[in-house]
C-alpha cells in the first residue's frame, strides 16, 4: 500500500507492507474473503491509495469491479514494492480487493451510498472522483459523515444479473460494514425495469419493486440506520443505444414506482431524483446537461446534482 502520486507512481516514503497474519503471502479460497492485519497508514481527506498485489500464478475467473473509474496497472513479475511500473498495460476494472476500512472521525457517521450504475458512477469522469458518492462526501465532511460507494453497475433489486441482486446483498455489503452504517442511501431498482427487455428476462411488477425497498428500508431500520430513498432517473431517448430498456411499458412502471415513493412516508427520507436531474419539458428524458450521451447514466455535473439533493435528504433527515 502506499499514496500514489500520478501514473502508476507512488510516494517511495509512503509505501507500506500488508499482511495477513503476519504472512506477506495469502491464499483465497473461492467464494471466500480474507481481511489483512490492521495497517498504520495515514490517510487525508481524497487520498489517492495504490493497492498493489502479485499473482504467483493464473488465477482463472476472480471477483473483479468492472466500472472502476479509476486506472490501473498491470505488469509482470513481483513489482508490488516497485515505485512505479513503466510499460504496464492499464486496465479500467478492479481485482481481488473489495474494500479499504479506515477509522472514521469519533462521533462520526457512515453512509452506504446502495445502489447500481448511477451510485457506481458510470458517465462520470475517470480518474477524477466525480461520482456522485465523491460528490456527496465532500458535501457531506463538514457534518463529520463519511461516504462509502456500494453501488455495482447493472445491479438489480431483485434479480441477480450484474453482481448478486441488491436484496440479498444488502447484509454483506451494508449491514456487515465495520463500525456500523448510520445512513443509508438507497437507489435501485431502474435496472429491475429496463433490463428484462434487453436480454428477455422476465418482467417484474411494480408491486414486487415496492415491496423489495420496502424490505431494505426495514431491515436497515431494525440495525439503526436513517433511510433515503431516491426516486428512479429518467431514461428517455435510450432505446437507440440500449435496446428494450426505453419503451412505453417500462417508463409506465417507473412513473408509478416514483408515485408510490412520493406517497410513502414511511420510507423515510427521500430524494427526488427523478425532478432533480429530469427534463421539465420532457419529462421521461434527462435533461441535457446532465446526460452523459447515453440517456441513461449522468455526467460530471448530473452527479453533482444527485450529491445536492442527497446531502439535503441526509442533513435533514
Amino acid at each position: 500500500m502506499a499514496a500514489l502520486e500520478s501514473g502508476s507512481s507512488t510516494a517511495t516514503s509512503t509505501d507500506t507492507a500488508v499482511t495477513f497474519a503476519g504472512a506477506v503471502y495469502v491464499t483465497v479460497a473461492a467464494g471466500e474473503e480474507v481481511v489483512s492485519d490492521p495497517v498504520e497508514f495515514v490517510t487525508t481527506a481524497e487520498t489517492d491509495l495504490a493497492i498493489s498485489t502479485y499473482l504467483a500464478g493464473e488465477t482463472g475467473l476472480v471477483t473483479y469491479h468492472p466500472f472502476a473509474l479509476q486506472t490501473g496497472y498491470v505488469a509482470q513479475g513481483d513489482m508490488a514494492s516497485a515505485p512505479m511500473l513503466p510499460g504496464a498495460h492499464e486496465v479500467a476494472s478492479r481485482f481481488h480487493l473489495s474494500g479499504i476500512d479506515l477509522w472514521r472521525p469519533e462521533g462520526g457517521g457512515l453512509v452506504a451510498a446502495f445502489g447500481d450504475s448511477q451510485t457506481d458512477g458510470v458517465g462520470t469522469t475517470p480518474d477524477a472522483n466525480r461520482r456522485y458518492s465523491d460528490q456527496l462526501a465532500r458535501r457531506l465532511s463538514p457534518a463529520n459523515l463519511s461516504v462509502v460507494n456500494l453501488g455495482i453497475a447493472g445491479n438489480r433489486l431483485l434479480t441477480d444479473v450484474f453482481g448478486e441482486r441488491g436484496i440479498a446483498r444488502f447484509d454483506r455489503d451494508v449491514v456487515a460494514l465495520p463500525g456500523g452504517v448510520t445512513h443509508l442511501v438507497l437507489e435501485l431498482g431502474l435496472n429491475d425495469i429496463g433490463m428484462p427487455g434487453m436480454f428477455g428476462l422476465p418482467a417484474v411488477s411494480v408491486a414486487d419493486l415496492t415491496a423489495g425497498i420496502t424490505a431494505i428500508v426495514e431491515r436497515a431500520r431494525r440495525h439503526g440506520m436513517t433511510t433515503i430513498v431516491a426516486t428512479l432517473t429518467p431514461f428517455g431517448g435510450a432505446a437507440a443505444i440500449v435496446p428494450g430498456f426505453d419503451t412505453p411499458e417500462n417508463e409506465e412502471k417507473r412513473q408509478q414506482v416514483n408515485q408510490w415513493i412520493r406517497a410513502t412516508p414511511d420510507l423515510g427520507g427521500i430524494a427526488d431524483l427523478d425532478r432533480a436531474v429530469g427534463d421539465p419539458a420532457a419529462p421521461t428524458n434527462l435533461l441535457p446537461h446532465y446526460d452523459s450521451g447515453d440517456h441513461i447514466h449522468l455526467n460530471d455535473a448530473g452527479a453533482g446534482r444527485v450529491a445536492e439533493v442527497v446531502a439535503r435528504a441526509i442533513l435533514s433527515s
